[in-house]
């Protein structure tokens, strides 16, 4: 995983596989992240495996956002729209995509 704090925005990069065990080292890597100054990107684009641990981290991540009024985007992957589908979820939909 990659926390990555660009002048224009921080990019958030999913791991290929997105694992329940690695979850507590994202979280940690998370802890600090200034969330409100700059827009945030979700990006599951190189996810080949993804455990719904991660789908309630995203969500957390997009409600903190909203939360400071800030935007946040995602680059979706065919795991992702596939876990999303068999949920009945949109992460897009919850940020005001489509």
């Amino acid at each position: 995983m990659e926390i990555n704090e660009l002048k224009t925005k921080i990019k958030i990069v999913f791991p290929e596989e997105s694992e329940i065990f690695m979850a507590e080292e994202f979280i940690s890597e998370l802890t600090g992240i200034d969330m409100d100054k700059k827009p945030v990107e979700l990006d599951f684009s190189g996810v080949k495996t993804l455990d719904t641990v991660f789908i309630q981290l995203a969500l957390s991540i997009i409600k903190t956002v909203k939360i400071h009024n800030n935007k946040v985007s995602i680059k979706t992957s065919e795991v992702l729209e596939e876990t999303e589908k068999l949920y009945g979820i949109s992460l897009k939909g919850l940020i005001g995509g489509i």
